[in-house]
């Protein structure tokens, strides 16, 4: 049966509720990736700092990026969910497994798309050579593939790992509003913070990356409890 018309503007109040809710941690957040990627361009010292972080991660390649994303995603969130006592009782360690191993995939996944960016356009970082790969990133990766396997992931998380019953939750609903609300809610963090991202060198990347997931995620958690008090 295809939707009501009355679907439309449910997506549309519940995409600007997202924007309300996120705006702040979208811009504290946008001010902090700012605050690094000038540290590293007008700051010697703490150029000195990120160069030495590039190099390891030119070391480490995939093994960093996916120690770094299951600490940013899945052990910090975890952590912070602990110490604030709002973890489920039952079943904690297999959630926290089941978000490490999807979030190491994940980042290594990642710097691999950041390696194929280069590879496709080039490692200068002139406003056109930005634009390609901010747009490659959000209205075409990320609708098609990161946005929805990142959701289904979740679920199957809450699900226990349970394909069998995760599957039946992949309704209408979860195509037509959830996904496309998610995706909203991506655009607003991610857009400006790769335009960032993307304008360091390739070895400092995913270490940005890493660390505006990390600080994303944090805020994200405390304010999410908060409201839920």
């Amino acid at each position: 049966m295809p939707p009501s018309s009355s679907s439309t503007p449910g997506i549309l109040a519940t995409i600007m509720a997202v924007f309300r809710q996120n705006r702040v941690p979208c811009l504290v957040l946008n001010a902090f990736a700012v605050a690094l990627v000038v540290s590293y361009y007008q700051v010697p010292a703490l150029a000195g700092f990120w160069e030495s972080v590039g190099a390891f991660k030119t070391r480490w390649d995939f093994a960093f990026s996916c120690v770094s994303t299951m600490f940013a995603a899945a052990l910090m969130p975890t952590g912070i969910q602990r110490i604030m006592g709002t973890l489920p009782k039952d079943g904690g360690g297999k959630r926290l497994l089941l978000l490490m191993l999807f979030w190491g995939y994940r980042g290594m996944e990642i710097d691999l798309f950041y390696h194929f960016q280069t590879w496709l356009f080039g490692d200068a970082h002139d406003a056109a050579t930005l634009v390609k790969k901010v747009l490659v990133d959000q209205f075409v990766m990320s609708p098609i593939w990161f946005v929805p396997t990142y959701v289904i992931a979740l679920r199957w998380v809450e699900q226990g790992g349970s394909w069998k019953r995760t599957r039946p939750t992949l309704d209408h609903e979860f195509w037509t509003r959830t996904c496309p609300t998610v995706l909203i809610t991506n655009w607003l963090v991610w857009i400006p913070a790769l335009a960032l991202v993307y304008s360091l060198p390739a070895a400092l990347q995913f270490p940005l990356f890493s660390v505006v997931m990390c600080f994303f995620i944090l805020v994200v958690t405390v304010m999410t409890q908060r409201d839920g008090k």
